[in-house]
C-alpha cells in the first residue's frame, strides 16, 4: 500500500488549518522519539482528531508503512477493538487466529505510526491491545486520543487545552483579535460558509465575547461558524444561552457524537460513573475554576463525602470534564461552560443542586468578608489575587444573596467587603455591584452605611463626586442613628476624601485629623492606615512637608507591624510625591520606585497610575522629556482601563499633570511628544513597568518593543514560558525540564510578575507569540 495515501481519515486537517497548535505540531518528531505511545487527551470538541490526524501528517515520512487511523467512535465494546484495527489494516479474518494474534503477526517486523481516535468508552480494549502489539515491534509507534489517558507504562499524555481566547479586560483591536487561535479559526470557518463575512471595528468586541462564551473550543467554534451563514455576530451572540439547541448542525460525516454539541456532551456523561455525574451536576454551582476547598465546602455532602468526594473529582480530572490548573501553588479545577450549562439543565429544580447553590452562597459570602477584616495584614498579595481568581464565583453568591429577601444585610455587606479589590482597578464592577444592593436594602444599619462610604470611595474615584457626597450624606445619618464610632469614623476619612478632590484642603486635613483620633481609639488598622497616608498627601499639598512626614512614617511603621504592604505602597508614594515637590528627585524617584514594586505585586492599576504620574514628573525634572512623554502614555492608558482620570483625585494632582504635559510637549515639540505618548500608551503590562522602573536605556527599549518583553526574562524563565505555551501544568514542566515543581512553581510566579500578566492562560498566549524561534 502506498505510504502517501495511508491515512484513513478523507478529512485529516491542512497544517494551516491547526490554529493555536503549531507547537504541538513542531513537537511530534520529538515526541514520538522519546516515547512510543503518546495520549492526547482533552474534554470532547477540543480538537483532539484533528490535532491527532495533523500530526500523523507531519511525522510520516519516519515511517516506512507510513501511518494509519482508526476510528473507534462507534464501537459499543471493548472486545471488538482488535478486530476493528485488523479490519482497518486490511487483514481479513481467519477461522484458526484471533484478531489480536493477527495483528501483532503483522506489526512485528514492520515501521509504522497506528492512531486510534476516540479511545475513552473501550479502554481497556485499547489498553490491551496497544500493549501487545507494543512488545512484539520495536518500530511500532501508536498515537490515541481520548478523554482520558490509558495508563499504561510510558506512555506520554499530552493535555490538549481550549484555543486561547481574547481576555475580557482588553480592548483590542480587530488586527489583535485575529491573533487569538479561536478567533481566527472562527473567521476562516465563517469565510467558508459566507464569502461575505468578515470581522469589523462594529462587531469586534462581540466576536471576542462570542469565542470566550464558547470557551474556546474548536467544535463548538465550527457550529457557531455554521450559523454565521445566516446569523450577524450580534444576533449569534444574543442567542447562545441556548447553545445546546442552536449548535446542532455538525459535520455529518463525523461520527455521531461530533453532529451536534448536545450529543458530544452527552457522550462525555454516559461515560462518567454515577458519583461522578452527581459531582458534575453539582460544580454547575460554580463558574470558572473554583480550588479544593471551595469543592469540599460546596460538593461534599452526602452521599459524596471525604474520599468520595476526591475520588469523583480525580475521575473527571481523568475524564477531562474538569481541567486542572496550578495558579500560584494551589489546585484549581477549571469547568467549562459548555459542560456546566449541560449539567446545569439537568441539575436545575433539583433538591440537591438547590443545597449546593446554598452552600456556594455561604462559602464565598464567608470568605471574602474574612477578607475584608484580615486584609491589613500578612497574605495581601495573595487575597487580591485569590480575589481576581475567584471573582466570577463571588458574583454568583452576591446574586444569589440579592435573590433572597432575607439576606439584602448580607449583601450589603458583601460589596462592601469587597471594597480594596474594588479600589485597585475595579471600579466600575464596584458601582455596580454596590448600587444594586443599594437599591435592594433600604434599612438603617450598620451594613447599610458600610455600604454607603464604600460606593463613596469608588464614586470619588471614578470621578462622580456629587454622588459620593450624596452617599456619605446618608450615612452620617445612619451613623447618628445607631451609634456605631466606627462607622463615623470611616465616613470621615471619606469625607476628607471628597474635600481633597473638590480642592477643599483645609476641610480635607480636618475631616482626616478628626477620623485618625476616632481610628486610633478604636484600634482599627484599616481606617488608621487609610486615614495617615491621605492625611500625609494633604499636609504636602498645604506645604506642612515635616507633618507629611511624620504621618507616611507612622504609616510604614504601621505597615511593618501588620505585615501588610498595599498601605505602605500608598505611604511611600506620598513621600515621593513630597520630595519631588521639594525638588528632591533623587530620593522622590526612589521612594517612587519602591512603591511601584509593591505595587506590581498587588496589580494595583490605579495606585500604579498615580505613582507612574508622579515618574513623569521627575523624568521631566531629570532633563528627560521623552521618558516622561512616554509615562504619560502609560498613564493615559491605565485611566482608560480604569475609566477614571487624574481630575477624579483633585485639582493638586490634575495641575500638576496638565503642567507635565504641557512642559513636555513644549520641550519635544507636538508632533515628538506625541510619538513617544502613543510609544508609552502601546507599551505591554510588562513592559510598563520596565520602563517605569528603568533608567533611560529601559526607556530606549521600552519605545523601541512595545510587543516583546522576553527580555524581561532569564533564559530559564523563557524555556518555562515556551512550555507554558504548550499548555503544561507545572508538574510537566518540571518533569521536561529535570526540576523540582516547587522551583517551577517559582519560575511561573516571577514571570506573571515581570511581564505583569495575571494568569498562566496570557503568559502562554505571550510566549506562543513573542519566544516563536527564540528557544
Amino acid at each position: 500500500m502506498s505510504r502517501h495515501a495511508s491515512i484513513s481519515r478523507p478529512y485529516a486537517p491542512l497544517l494551516a488549518d491547526m490554529f493555536g497548535r503549531e507547537r504541538e505540531l513542531a513537537d511530534a518528531r520529538d515526541l514520538f522519539s522519546s516515547s512510543r505511545l503518546v495520549t492526547l487527551t482533552g474534554p470532547g470538541g477540543v480538537g483532539k482528531t484533528s490535532l491527532a490526524a495533523a500530526m500523523s501528517s507531519t511525522v510520516e515520512r519516519a515511517f516506512r508503512e507510513g501511518t494509519r487511523f482508526v476510528e473507534l467512535g462507534a464501537l459499543r465494546s471493548s472486545d471488538t477493538v482488535a478486530e476493528t484495527v485488523a479490519t482497518n489494516l486490511g487483514l481479513s479474518a481467519l477461522p484458526t487466529m484471533d484478531a489480536e494474534e493477527q495483528l501483532r503477526r503483522h506489526v512485528a517486523d514492520r515501521s509504522l505510526l497506528l492512531v486510534l481516535d476516540n479511545c475513552e468508552h473501550v479502554l481497556p480494549g485499547c489498553r490491551r491491545l496497544v500493549s501487545s502489539l507494543l512488545t512484539v515491534s520495536s518500530e511500532l509507534r501508536v498515537l490515541t486520543t481520548s478523554r482520558e489517558p490509558l495508563r499504561i507504562r510510558g506512555e506520554r499524555v499530552i493535555v490538549v487545552r481550549p484555543l486561547s481566547v481574547p481576555p475580557k479586560d482588553r480592548h483590542l483591536t480587530v488586527g489583535e483579535l485575529r491573533d487569538y487561535p479561536a478567533v481566527a479559526m472562527l473567521e476562516a470557518r465563517a469565510k467558508a460558509v459566507n464569502d461575505q463575512f468578515e470581522i469589523t471595528e462594529r462587531d469586534r468586541s462581540a466576536v471576542a465575547e462570542l469565542v470566550a462564551r464558547l470557551d474556546g473550543m474548536p467544535l463548538a467554534i465550527e457550529l457557531a461558524a455554521a450559523r454565521l451563514r445566516s446569523l450577524p455576530v450580534h444576533e449569534l451572540l444574543d442567542r447562545i444561552n441556548d447553545r445546546f439547541a442552536l449548535l446542532n448542525r455538525g459535520d455529518l460525516t463525523a461520527t455521531p457524537h461530533h453532529h451536534s454539541l448536545d450529543a458530544l456532551v452527552q457522550w462525555s456523561y454516559d461515560l462518567c460513573s454515577p458519583d461522578e455525574q452527581l459531582l458534575w451536576a453539582r460544580l454547575a454551582a460554580f463558574s470558572g475554576s473554583p480550588a479544593l476547598e471551595g469543592i469540599r465546602a460546596v460538593c461534599g455532602f452526602e452521599p459524596l463525602e471525604g474520599t468520595k468526594l476526591l475520588d469523583s473529582l480525580d475521575g473527571l480530572v481523568s475524564k477531562s470534564i474538569l481541567l486542572p490548573e496550578l495558579t500560584r501553588g494551589e489546585m484549581r479545577y477549571r469547568i467549562l461552560e459548555t459542560l456546566r450549562d449541560f449539567a446545569l439543565e439537568r441539575a436545575q429544580g433539583s433538591e440537591d443542586h438547590a443545597r449546593a447553590r446554598r452552600a456556594h452562597v455561604e462559602y464565598y459570602r464567608t470568605w471574602a468578608t474574612q477578607t475584608a477584616k484580615s486584609f491589613f495584614g500578612p497574605g495581601q498579595v495573595d487575597s487580591i489575587q485569590r480575589l481576581e481568581s475567584d471573582f466570577t464565583n463571588i458574583e454568583m453568591a452576591f446574586s444569589g444573596l440579592l435573590q433572597d429577601p432575607g439576606r439584602s444585610r448580607d449583601a450589603l455587606e458583601l460589596g462592601s467587603s469587597l471594597r480594596f479589590f474594588w479600589i485597585t482597578g475595579h471600579l466600575r464592577e464596584g458601582k455596580r455591584w454596590l448600587n444594586r444592593a443599594l437599591a435592594t436594602d433600604r434599612t438603617e444599619s450598620v451594613e447599610r452605611g458600610n455600604a454607603l462610604w464604600a460606593a463613596a470611595s469608588v464614586a470619588a474615584l471614578h470621578g462622580e463626586l456629587p454622588s459620593a457626597q450624596r452617599f456619605l450624606k446618608e450615612a452620617r445619618e445612619i451613623a447618628r442613628s445607631v451609634g456605631d464610632p466606627r462607622l463615623a469614623a470611616h465616613i470621615a476619612t471619606w469625607t476628607g476624601q471628597t474635600a481633597l478632590t473638590s480642592g477643599d484642603l483645609e476641610a480635607a486635613r480636618e475631616a482626616f485629623e478628626t477620623a485618625y483620633k476616632v481610628h486610633v481609639d478604636l484600634s482599627d488598622a484599616e481606617g488608621r492606615m487609610m486615614t495617615l497616608f491621605l492625611l500625609g498627601f494633604v499636609r504636602s499639598a498645604l506645604g506642612d512637608h515635616q507633618g507629611a512626614s511624620d504621618a507616611c512614617q507612622e504609616a510604614i511603621s504601621l505597615s511593618e507591624s501588620l505585615g501588610e504592604t498595599w498601605g505602605r505602597s500608598y505611604a511611600l508614594w506620598v513621600l515621593a510625591f513630597d520630595a519631588w515637590t521639594r525638588q528632591g528627585l533623587d530620593v522622590a524617584g526612589e521612594l517612587a520606585k519602591q512603591s511601584l514594586e509593591l505595587k506590581r505585586e498587588f496589580r494595583d492599576d490605579l495606585g500604579t497610575a498615580l505613582v507612574v504620574n508622579l515618574l513623569a514628573g521627575i523624568a521631566l525634572d531629570n532633563h528627560d522629556p521623552k521618558k516622561a512623554a512616554q509615562l504619560l502614555g502609560i498613564v493615559e492608558a491605565l485611566w482608560t482601563l480604569l475609566d477614571t482620570e487624574t481630575k477624579a483625585f483633585g485639582p493638586v494632582l490634575a495641575s500638576r499633570y496638565e503642567a507635565i504635559t504641557r512642559a513636555a510637549q513644549e520641550r519635544l515639540g507636538k508632533a515628538a511628544f506625541q510619538r513617544a505618548y502613543e510609544a508609552g500608551r502601546r507599551l505591554e503590562p510588562g513592559r510598563q513597568m520596565s520602563l517605569a522602573l528603568g533608567g533611560a536605556a529601559a526607556a530606549e527599549k521600552g519605545q523601541a518593543s512595545a510587543v516583546s518583553g522576553s527580555d524581561l526574562l532569564t533564559p530559564r524563565e523563557r524555556q518555562v514560558a515556551s512550555l507554558l505555551a504548550e499548555g503544561l501544568s507545572n508538574r510537566a514542566i518540571a518533569t521536561r525540564l529535570v526540576l523540582s515543581q516547587r522551583t517551577v512553581e517559582v519560575h511561573v510566579e516571577h514571570i506573571l510578575s515581570k511581564l505583569g500578566f495575571r494568569s498562566r492562560t496570557e503568559a502562554g498566549v505571550w510566549a506562543a507569540q513573542a519566544l516563536q524561534g527564540k528557544e
